[in-house]
């Protein structure tokens, strides 16, 4: 069963100026551990904090699914509708997906 995930990650962001005059500055910050969540009785996708595989999320469970082709689908418009890259697992941890399209 393959699903997506997004690990958290370090990420700076830049000095922002205000209109005011005042400046607040170039900071640190680390990204949630998120993953696709869908909920039972509707036919969207929802992001949302990793708490597991069983785990849930406002009552929803972890999207998984068999085929790698119908989770790479998803990760792909995914993408499109929020610019967010998450990464293809399964039971053991990443897949690699450029070695699993190769096969």
């Amino acid at each position: 069963m393959y699903y997506l995930r997004k690990e958290p990650e370090a990420k700076t962001l830049p000095e922002i100026r205000k209109t005011d005059g005042t400046v607040i500055p170039e900071r640190s910050y680390m990204s949630d551990d998120r993953a696709v969540y869908k909920h039972s009785d509707f036919a969207r996708f929802y992001r949302g904090g990793f708490t597991g595989l069983d785990g849930r999320y406002q009552g929803m469970k972890v999207y998984t699914c068999k085929t790698l082709k119908r989770i790479l689908e998803l990760r792909e418009s995914t993408l499109r509708a929020t610019n967010e890259l998450f990464d293809v697992y399964d039971e053991t941890g990443k897949v690699d997906v450029k070695e699993k399209n190769n096969e």
